[in-house]
């Protein structure tokens, strides 16, 4: 599904999250969208559907949304109980201006312009500059239009090859399905899914997870599932979904059942 399209010098580091060989300016690209499914681990598909919904609620208080997926988030969360890492709150609840949310920005910048340079959710804030546990490693996801395609780029500071980069490619991938599915919906009915990218500074393999990296690529062909998810048929329900948390559109009743 993802292929690294480099392989550039890699280093043993040690940091806050424990020991890691980190590699440098590397490039994830999901070549189909729609083929985001994985199972890495036992459970891959529940806790990504969990992360969904987490997502889709926005809630920035753990325990209303990413602590329903993974305790674990638990551990990073500030003296109010909230954390920094809900990226849906940045796709799909934090206000624009003039525009409701980040999302909708996106899709008006390039319906007004298609070769708009501006089409771009950003993710890590400014206030997230302080001394918090939880500093989001996606910095912004960008979208272009080239040759009547549309293109989502997603640039992370870094990003962990287990436990991370698998569940941050599905999120950013449906919602660069999505995009596309509006876009075609308000008058681009031509345009065409193009690829979703990843664009990371610093990625690792902590020690604590290099056992499972290498049965990943032992068992490469163990590891593939034919599985996938429905597509999205209609942007409009499935968005009026999203913000009513009703599940009329089959993707997002596929996420809920699959989350339970």
């Amino acid at each position: 599904m993802v292929f690294i399209t480099s392989f550039p010098p890699e280093k043993k580091i040690s940091s806050r999250a424990g020991n890691a060989l980190q590699a440098y300016g590397v490039n994830y690209i999901l070549k189909n969208p729609k083929n985001r499914l994985h199972n890495l681990r036992r459970g891959a598909i529940k806790y990504l559907c969990r992360e969904f919904l987490a997502y889709f609620s926005g809630s920035l208080k753990a325990e209303e949304g990413l602590a329903k997926a993974s305790k674990f988030w638990m551990s990073l969360v500030d003296e109010n109980g909230k954390i920094n890492s809900n990226y849906g709150y940045y796709v799909f609840h934090e206000t624009v201006e003039g525009y409701g949310n980040q999302y909708s920005w996106v899709k008006s910048v390039l319906l007004k312009n298609s070769d708009s340079r501006r089409a771009i959710i950003n993710i890590n804030q400014n206030y997230h500059k302080s001394d918090t546990k939880d500093f989001p490693c996606t910095i912004a996801m960008q979208f272009y239009i080239k040759n009547n395609i549309l293109n989502c780029e997603t640039i992370s500071r870094s990003t962990d090859v287990i436990t991370g980069l698998p569940y941050d490619m599905g999120f950013f991938s449906f919602i660069h399905e999505l995009m596309w599915k509006d876009l075609a919906e308000s008058g681009m009915s031509d345009l065409r899914l193009g690829k979703t990218v990843m664009k990371t500074t610093f990625t690792q393999i902590y020690d604590k997870t290099w056992q499972k990296a290498n049965e990943v690529m032992e068992k490469n062909e163990e590891g593939n599932i034919t599985s996938s998810m429905p597509e999205i048929f209609s942007a409009k329900d499935t968005l009026k979904d999203i913000f009513s948390d009703t599940a009329e559109t089959e993707i997002i009743n596929w996420i809920k059942n699959n989350a339970e």
